[in-house]
Order: C-alpha cells, then structure tokens, then sequence
C-alpha cells in the first residue's frame, strides 16, 4: 500500500524587488490569503486565484503559486487558462514568468496576472466566479538529471559546493540547454570573474566556440559584457561542466558588493 501524501506547509515567498518594498501590513494580508486556500500535498505544484476583474482594457488576476516540491522550481514561458464556474475556458494566454524567480519549497508565490480583452471570451467572463488554472493539455515534462565532467582541478576542494549548487538547480527539460551563475567575483586586480554551470540535456555533445555574456547589477544597470571565444569546450548529453570567464575592469573591490550582481547568457 503506496503512504499517503502530507500536506505541505506553505509560507510566503517574495522576489527580492518586491520584499524590498511590500510594508509588513501587506504581508500580513497575504500571509492571511495564503492561509486561507486548500492545502497542497507533498510533489504537487499548486496555482489558486485570490481574484479576477475588469480592469478596462484588460482582464487582471491575482494567483499564489504553490510548490510543493522537495526543491525549488521556476516557470519559464507557462501556458494558462481562465474558466469559469461551469468549466467554460473563457481566455488562454502564455505567460512569461522568467522574472517570477525561482519558488522554494513550501514557498507561495504572489503573482498578477494580465489577460489582454482581445483573447478574453466576455460573454463567459464573471469576476465573480473565474479562476486561473494550468493548461492540462499541455504534455508532462520530462526533466533531466546531471552529473559533471571534466571538473577542473583548481576547484576540487570545492566540489562539495558545486555538487549542491548542481543539486539544487531549478529542472530543465530534456532537449535543452543551461547556463546558470555560480558565482561573480571581483580581484583584487579588477578583473570581474564568473563561474557558471553549463548543463547539456540534448542526445548529443553540445561544443560552445562562443558566449555573449552581460553583467548587471541589483538595480539591473549593465555593468560590463562581451563575447568570449572558447577553445575545446564540449559537454557530453546529460552532463555539466564548470565554465569560468573573466573581464578587465577598472572597479575597485574594496567598494564594490557583486552578491547581488547577475550574468545574462545572451
């Protein structure tokens, strides 16, 4: 006999933008929100409407989602519907929620979600009895699980590090391919170091001759960018390798706080 899902205990989850600037009192009204939805169970991934209305020309709605998930997950471009209290689909749109970030466990998530009038069915639409739900119609993802090679020697003492850094990335379906920051450090002698991890989850090695990457700050200012050319740089299927680049800068570490700092592989 297969053991019964948990619930999951949920608590509320900004991006750094927003928990920056939402007053505690906000918080305390989402906090009541997301206390008051049905709970999730252990592995299900959760989106509740709090509302929906006419904002004029455009259909707006407030969601949570839920990640009941043993590790963090993130949602790249997510096809959504809203139906109403007959089942009728009333609009269907893709969202893109790169900027939501990634959503721990036992995380819930605010979002505010824009449906144009132009791919909104009005004639079934009720703010009173709409809701926002996954498009089930869409095929259950195949993720991909990795493990490095060619690790480089200089940081075998850290691999315990990069081997949960690994672990803990948000999934990536199989067919594609990933660059995600481990680190951006600043020298002493100015040069600006990233450290990424390449994961290749396509059926045959993926060789990188050349990478565009930009630099910006927590307030999204660019910092510094280019195209590095990379020799004998190849990544089994399934596999992940540790990808260091360097810039020439004339910045000062001493005033200088890159925690914050991100790298755009584009």
């Amino acid at each position: 006999m297969s053991q019964e899902k948990q619930n999951v205990e949920m608590e509320l989850s900004l991006t750094e933008r927003f928990d920056a600037v939402v007053s505690d009192v906000q918080k305390d009204i989402m906090n009541e929100e997301i206390s008051g939805l049905e709970p999730i169970k252990e592995n299900d991934i959760n989106i509740s409407t709090i509302y929906v209305f006419d904002d004029g020309d455009e259909i707006e709605a407030k969601v949570y989602f839920r990640n009941g998930f043993p590790k963090k997950v993130n949602f790249e471009y997510l096809p959504l519907i809203m139906v109403n209290s007959n089942g009728d689909i009333v609009a269907s749109k893709i969202f893109d929620l790169r900027d939501m970030g990634d959503i721990p466990t036992g995380g819930a998530r605010p979002w505010k979600l824009y449906f144009e009038k132009s791919c909104v069915n009005m004639e079934k639409f009720s703010s009173e009895n709409c809701k926002i739900i996954f498009d089930r119609s869409i095929k259950a993802v195949n993720y991909a699980k990795f493990e490095f090679e060619s690790f480089p020697e200089e940081f075998s003492d850290f691999k315990g590090e990069f081997q949960r850094f690994l672990e803990n990335l948000p999934n990536i379906e199989k067919g594609k391919f990933s660059a995600s920051v481990f680190n951006i450090a600043l020298r002493q002698d100015g040069n600006l170091i990233v450290t990424a991890i390449m994961r290749n989850s396509v059926e045959k090695a993926v060789k990188i001759e050349e990478i565009p990457v930009t630099i910006k700050d927590e307030n999204d200012n660019v910092i510094t960018g280019g195209k590095f050319q990379l020799n004998d740089f190849s990544i089994s299927p399934m596999k992940a390798r540790v990808c260091t680049l360097a810039f020439s800068t004339n910045l000062d570490p001493l005033d200088i706080d890159t925690s914050k700092w991100k790298a755009i592989f584009q």
